[in-house]
């Protein structure tokens, strides 16, 4: 009974040489998902990819942005809120657009200001938002006049340290 039952798997697989019609439809689901799978992996890489370059470019032109506004204050300049603006991109081969905005309220100490600069990116078409990033900085109100307030104390100070003379 089992010699015959072998003969006839012997006999089987001598007579099936290829691949039946279901075994290929089968292996081709499998590899269509596979690489249905595969392109979502590398679509997912190239935004993220493309989200991160823009948050790199949109942090240096934040830093850029507060670094001018801070000179400005440092020469005396009372800080302008900046509603929403268009600038450069610092890349060449940027494709998105970059807007500002520059933010001025109150501090929560008498005499201080919290500046905010945030810096948005956008597609070509300026419709979907990429990356934004924000820097908030603690300054002086330059219209207090402290500095000139300053200036006179020192003044005072070295007179006192020559003994009355100017």
């Amino acid at each position: 009974m089992i010699s015959m039952f072998g003969q006839f798997l012997k006999r089987r697989r001598r007579k099936r040489r290829a691949f039946s019609l279901l075994e290929m439809l089968l292996a081709i689901a499998i590899l269509g998902t596979s690489l249905a799978i595969l392109a979502q992996i590398a679509d997912t890489g190239v935004s993220a990819a493309r989200e991160a370059r823009a948050l790199v470019t949109a942090r240096m032109i934040c830093q850029n942005k507060l670094s001018e506004e801070l000179l400005n204050i440092s020469a005396g300049q009372t800080p302008t809120p900046i509603m929403e603006s268009m600038v450069e991109s610092l890349d060449s081969e940027s494709m998105e657009t970059f807007f500002y905005t520059i933010e001025i309220a109150p501090g929560q100490l008498d005499g201080l200001l919290v500046l905010r600069v945030t810096v948005e990116a956008r597609d070509s078409e300026g419709t979907q938002r990429i990356a934004v990033y924000a820097l908030d900085r603690w300054v002086v109100d330059p219209a207090l006049g402290l500095e000139e307030a300053e200036a006179e104390e020192q003044a005072a100070r070295d007179e006192i340290a020559n003994g009355g003379a100017v």
